[in-house]
């Protein structure tokens, strides 16, 4: 029996109605410029963007036409992978192609290398706030130069010549970067638009209209604006530099040291006649609105923003100190990772005599993580506590449940669903599910067959299951049986760029979710934890004792901000395409691409492909299929 073409297997993908397909022809089709490679879709837009071995090729799927086209670099032809001279800009509706900033609609270059004097384009980030991108480029004579481009006009509001980086990099410098890449809300915008910008040990401020007001050179570990946005307030670095910083993906960890200081935002002048000088390197600080708290490995004080003067004669003496709170009294401070309390008077002086105890039938008081980087879930039989190296169960006083504990480690994943109050922990081979409040037992697992659980990236509340993701394996738990699902799909090779991008999942699911609990969580600093609604993460990365609600605030805006940046249309097809799952994988010899229902895990489909190495793409979103051969693309 003859096997069927790729061409007769695309064109079923999307027939769901009948048991049987005919074979039909590509809807439309259009011839290309060059052999094509790859076939990839704009993260947010949707414009799929074929590569040849000569341009880069944008398509109209509306007007069913070449919408754009621009010619590759002779030197880079040679390459079929994304990545050498192009680049899809996630959040924004924009491309590079040969460091040319493109709008991927129209094709049209924002700004250009030849036409803006510049070398390359070093980095991006999003602006929510501003409903903009800054992009950061090299000019000509390595002078560092931002743009600031519109998001929904595509023109630049302002550029600016910051400063000239020195050539040289040393052990305690930051590598220069070899890579765009997006750096998650380093920048800060002031209630009135001035930007407070970092790049390496420098802190500039730049006006509205796009002016450098002054550049600094603090190496600030942390920058927060006070709470009237008049002072730019750091934490100095201890050390930078890969020698003496933790992993880290391209940005460098800088550790805080004892020391703050504060900036006028628009002179860049010294607020305080001295800095603040913590007895220890500052563990975490946070703007209150009504004082600046510090806190240390064994203490903390509060400042006032005028002066940078202490509030309290003396420091308060404590252990991991995670909250000051002003009362009717003074203060209450709670401390040793949430389980002792003090209060104090408005002068900072002890009222109690001695710290004030959270009940619990648990009085083991080991194993809290020395410097933080603690979750708390709160739940009414006890508390369930994760940092990187375990997770532990602290029953509440008269629950009649014992302590549990799990060691973790660096390859575990965990997330958070706070409308069942379900905790997911996969680890070790096995998925745990934490509920005190709902299992006796406090943890429920699950063991299987698993191949990669580290590589588990995403996690989706559905209705009723939950669909653990990675790109070779899935999970599926459904919450009322508690029935699990799992399969493991081996690739014919390492693909990649070729399906559906992660970035709608997180743009449907995440806004959202991070918009309602931002607003109950201010002041927790649980934003990563929140976030693992959408993404698994390591152990303990919620960081529960950094007050830093903020940045979830900002990462809900850019969600929201990037959803609306996508056509309505095609936000629209998205809500109604969210249920299957892709795998490309081998199955009785033949390559086939799996489609699986994620609320059960069935498969739906199984489409096959005479090639190993299909040039194609799918867009499930407005259910449509691009398939290139040669220098000819079609569209079913």
């Amino acid at each position: 029996m003859k096997r069927p073409t790729p061409f007769f297997a695309l064109a079923i993908l999307f027939a769901i109605t009948s048991p049987s397909f005919a074979q039909r022809s590509a809807d439309w089709s259009v011839n290309l410029t060059g052999k094509a490679q790859q076939i990839i879709l704009q993260q947010l837009t949707g414009v799929p963007i074929v590569q040849t071995d000569k341009a880069y090729i944008g398509i109209d799927p509306t007007g069913q036409k070449v919408a754009w086209t621009v010619e590759r670099k002779a030197a880079k032809i040679i390459s079929a992978a994304e990545g050498y001279d192009f680049y899809n800009m996630a959040g924004t509706p924009f491309v590079l192609i040969n460091n040319n900033v493109i709008e991927s609609r129209s094709g049209t270059a924002v700004i250009s290398k030849d036409k803006n004097n510049y070398k390359y384009i070093d980095d991006y980030e999003v602006i929510p706030a501003l409903n903009s991108v800054l992009v950061r480029v090299t000019a000509t004579g390595g002078m560092l130069r931002l743009y600031l481009i519109g998001m929904k006009d595509a023109r630049v509001a302002w550029e600016t010549d910051v400063m000239k980086p020195s050539l040289v990099t040393g052990m305690n410098e930051e590598p220069e970067e070899e890579h765009v890449d997006v750096p998650l809300y380093t920048t800060l915008v002031s209630s009135d638009h001035h930007l407070i910008y970092r790049y390496r040990k420098n802190l500039a401020v730049i006006s509205p209209q796009g002016k450098l007001l002054w550049i600094e050179k603090a190496d600030p570990a942390e920058v927060m604006l006070s709470p009237d946005g008049k002072k730019v307030i750091t934490v100095k670095a201890l050390v930078t530099g890969i020698g003496n910083s933790p992993v880290s993906v391209r940005y460098v960890t800088k550790y805080r040291s004892a020391k703050m200081q504060a900036f006028d935002l628009k002179t860049g002048k010294e607020s305080w006649k001295d800095d603040i000088k913590a007895d220890q390197n500052i563990r975490w600080a946070d703007a209150h609105p009504d004082f600046l708290t510090v806190v240390w490995k064994n203490g903390c004080n509060i400042y006032k923003y005028t002066t940078g003067e202490a509030l309290w004669k003396d420091d308060f003496k404590g252990k991991r100190v995670v909250e000051i709170q002003p009362n009717e009294k003074g203060y209450l401070v709670t401390f040793e990772s949430g389980y002792k309390t003090m209060q104090l008077d408005k002068s900072g002086t002890a009222i109690w005599k001695k710290p004030q105890m959270v009940e619990t039938d648990d009085e083991d008081a080991d194993d809290l993580p020395e410097e933080g980087n603690m979750d708390v879930y709160q739940y009414a039989k006890g508390k369930v506590l994760v940092d990187a190296e375990r997770v532990r169960f602290r029953p509440a006083k008269g629950s009649g449940m014992k302590k549990w504990r799990m060691s973790l480690n660096a390859g575990s994943r965990i997330a958070y669903d706070d409308s069942l109050q379900n905790l997911i922990i996969l680890h070790d081979n096995r998925l745990h599910l934490v509920n005190p409040d709902k299992n006796q037992q406090v943890v429920r697992s699950f063991k299987d067959d698993f191949e990669n659980l580290p590589a588990f990236h995403t996690i989706e509340f559905r209705e009723n299951a939950y669909f653990m993701s990675s790109p070779k394996e899935f999970i599926v738990l459904e919450r009322a049986s508690e029935a699990l699902t799992h399969r493991y799909y081996v690739r014919p090779f390492d693909v990649q760029g070729m399906f559906l991008d992660m970035v709608y999942a997180e743009l449907a699911t995440s806004q959202a979710l991070l918009n309602c609990k931002a607003g109950r969580n201010a002041g927790t600093g649980a934003w990563k934890a929140e976030r693992a609604s959408a993404g698994l993460l390591p152990p303990g990365a919620g960081n529960t004792e950094l007050k830093k609600a903020e940045r979830q605030w900002a990462a809900a805006d850019a969600l929201e901000f990037a959803t609306a940046l996508m056509p309505p249309a095609r936000v629209e097809a998205f809500k109604q395409s969210r249920d299957f799952a892709w795998y490309f994988t081998k199955d009785k010899g033949a390559n086939v691409l799996v489609k699986v229902n994620k609320d059960t895990g069935a498969e739906a489909d199984k489409l096959i492909f005479d090639d190993a190495r299909p040039v194609y793409q799918v867009d499930e979103i407005q259910r449509r299929v691009y398939y290139a051969s040669k220098d000819v693309l079609k569209v079913f």
